[in-house]
């Protein structure tokens, strides 16, 4: 269903228009590209990159990375020199790329618990409705299907679970080579004559960064670098499937859905800070044989792509619909774009950033104002919020006057409930709070920029706890509460560093001063459980088991537990019944399924029934260790020594570690 925002377009007006001209870059003129472009029906294929800079492709002048086919599609078309995300995140970025929305206008403001309104229009569904041929193949876990942006593809291809042969990051994705083979065979049933839209995503410059061979060797000072060229070399394997290699008239639209910081203003990776390192994409359009080798001066954003891809394939459409414009058509003199950062408020409580672009300007709206001049300072390092007041003041009036329109008429937030596994992989990527809701804080939010420091900190004690190296995360842990100590998920991390250190006493005192901030948080209350468990107190970690699976039915975890401690107990028939119980609210979780085999079939000698579910579990989760013992040690029981050391092989291959 379309919904119209009315004057959604961010226009200065007053005071602000009046000192446009001084805004205004005198090199980059407002005109339009379409007067090369014919508007007709085509095919479109849409390539989203995630986590790439501009500045690591050649088109905008890289040096230190080969991207070939990028440098060859760029050549063929327009290259946007000033495109902007509107949001450092994955779900709230693809949103409004796919809406042609602002993110206060959809109501997807974070990874993982925002969903897209059905109430929302997809460019997938304006093109299915006119006959088009619709598919999208994305690369990670935060695009799932559940949160919303499946909507008008016949084929939305969000397996991960067969594909990811190298190291698996925390949130679960897969290499672009399988990305890229699965859409190619979905190409291979597509006729001749359907006109289609194609949307391939691909993850794979996300930290951490881990190219596959040759890459890895190439790059290995620069491994970010490295996947971005593997990700090159993937995106040349799908324009040379024949369905778009044949295509003289086919539209490529090549479009990042954030930066990455390396380092810049304190931040290693994206997400929290709003500064040009992790708002700046890439975005290159091809419309068949137009608009050859241009170059687009003008600061464009990713909800320009919407519009303008309507318009090259000349359908209606009402400019009053999007909050973009048609690149194809004169821009307005007096806009400016939008983008914001809300994970700093979702996930620690602090303040969230908001930011205007006009011209040469760049505002953040924080507690510390911050206002740079683009075209003397690119990288944002001089703030002239003081010295430069009156252009302060009007950018501020500006983007209050649009924010309180389009947030009277947006939607609500739509919030999704995902399971434990899930929260627990977004949480340990710093997508989400620890506690149930956005921390609530009595004084002032802290200003992001001014305690960044805390953030990476805390990705820094998360990488020595992956690496068993406990001492040293308590270290880090300890040093950032004596500044944050009301940061849950730092406790929650000290908790697991101090159990892993035998301190189980010193662990559950943390464990407990958090559970005063949430009393509700699942994660705590199975940390609670586990420790219990470490000091001998059986019943108290059940009953706290049993506490999360009342309140929560589908954390798997949880049934897990209590499925375990009652099997140790000697209660077979009884821990078959919470693992039926917990397989029936869960969904079927091959967790689940593999404790079955192991704790109830095993045991009573249904070795061929075992197997057979053993199977199946690693045929759906091959990352689950588990499955593969399980599955090596039943052959292996049974004198087949072969297919025991292949099971054991196999998963080796996916858990190389275990």
């Amino acid at each position: 269903m379309s919904k119209k925002f009315i004057g959604a377009t961010l226009l200065l007006g007053g005071a602000a228009l009046a000192i446009w001209s001084g805004l205004r870059s005198p090199e980059a003129p407002r005109g339009a590209l379409g007067e090369e472009v014919s508007r007709r029906a085509r095919s479109v294929l849409l390539i989203t990159v995630d986590t790439t800079r501009p500045d690591h492709l050649e088109p905008y002048g890289a040096t230190n990375v080969r991207t070939p086919v990028i440098a060859q599609l760029a050549s063929q078309g327009v290259t946007f020199e000033n495109a902007s995300a509107v949001a450092p995140l994955t779900l709230p970025s693809h949103t409004s790329i796919l809406t042609g929305l602002y993110p206060p206008q959809t109501g997807v403001r974070n990874n993982g618990t925002h969903f897209v309104s059905a109430e929302l229009e997809t460019l997938a569904e304006r093109l299915l409705r006119r006959g088009y041929r619709t598919a999208a193949f994305v690369s990670a876990a935060v695009l799932e299907g559940r949160y919303g942006l499946d909507q008008g593809f016949e084929v939305y291809d969000d397996d991960l679970s067969k594909s990811r042969l190298r190291l698996p990051r925390m949130v679960p994705d897969r290499p672009a080579e399988f990305t890229v083979t699965a859409a190619r065979n979905w190409l291979d049933g597509i006729e001749a004559d359907e006109r289609v839209f194609l949307w391939v995503h691909l993850y794979d410059p996300h930290a951490a960064y881990n190219p596959p061979a040759p890459y890895r060797d190439e790059y290995r000072t620069n491994l970010y670098a490295g996947e971005i060229a593997y990700m090159d070399e993937q995106i040349g394997r799908l324009l040379q499937h024949p369905r778009l290699r044949d295509d003289q008239d086919l539209v490529v639209s090549l479009i990042g859905d954030h930066g990455e910081a390396l380092g810049e203003h304190g931040e290693n990776t994206h997400g929290i800070l709003a500064y040009r390192a992790t708002m700046d994409v890439p975005w290159i359009l091809r419309i068949g044989g137009a608009l050859r080798e241009r170059r687009f001066a003008p600061a464009v954003s990713q909800v320009d792509m919407v519009p303008t891809l309507l318009d090259a394939l000349d359908l209606d459409f009402d400019a009053e619909e999007f909050a973009g414009r048609s690149l194809l058509r004169p821009l307005p003199p007096d806009r400016g774009l939008y983008a914001e950062s809300f994970l700093p408020f979702y996930t620690y409580g602090w303040s969230e950033l908001r930011t205007l672009r006009a011209g040469n300007w760049r505002y953040i709206r924080a507690p510390t104002p911050e206002l740079f001049d683009l075209r003397r300072d690119p990288r944002e390092l001089s703030n002239l919020a003081l010295l430069r007041d009156e252009i302060l003041h009007d950018l501020e009036g500006a983007l209050s006057l649009f924010l309180d329109e389009v947030e009277g008429q947006a939607p609500a937030e739509s919030r999704l409930d995902v399971d434990d596994e899930a929260l627990a992989q977004l949480r340990a990527l710093g997508y989400l709070a620890m506690s149930s809701e956005p921390i609530e804080r009595s004084g002032a939010r802290p200003d992001p920029k001014d305690v960044i420091d805390l953030h990476t900190s805390l990705e820094r004690a998360r990488f020595f706890l992956g690496e068993d190296l406990f001492a040293e995360a308590e270290r880090a842990l300890e040093s950032l509460l004596r500044r944050d100590p009301e940061n849950l998920a730092a406790m929650t991390e000290l908790a697991h560093a101090r159990a892993g250190l035998g301190k189980t006493g010193e662990a559950m005192e943390v464990v407990e001063r958090a559970l005063l901030l949430d009393p509700d948080n699942d994660q705590l209350l199975m940390t609670m459980a586990s420790l219990e468990i470490d000091r001998g107190a059986v019943d108290r970690a059940l009953a706290l088991a049993e506490s999360v699976t009342s309140s929560n039915p589908t954390h798997v975890g949880a049934w897990a537990m209590r499925a375990q401690l009652t099997a140790r107990s000697g209660d077979r028939e009884g821990a078959a019944v919470l693992l039926q119980s917990g397989r029936a609210a869960a969904s079927e979780p091959p967790l689940l399924s593999a404790l079955y085999a192991q704790l109830v079939e095993l045991p009573d000698g249904r070795l061929e029934e075992a197997e057979a579910r053993v199977e199946t579990v690693v045929e759906q989760d091959p990352y689950l260790p588990l499955g593969w013992r399980l599955l090596g040690g039943i052959r292996e029981s049974e004198g087949r020594d072969a297919e025991a050391e292949e099971a054991y092989r196999r998963g080796l291959q996916f858990t190389p570690d275990d």
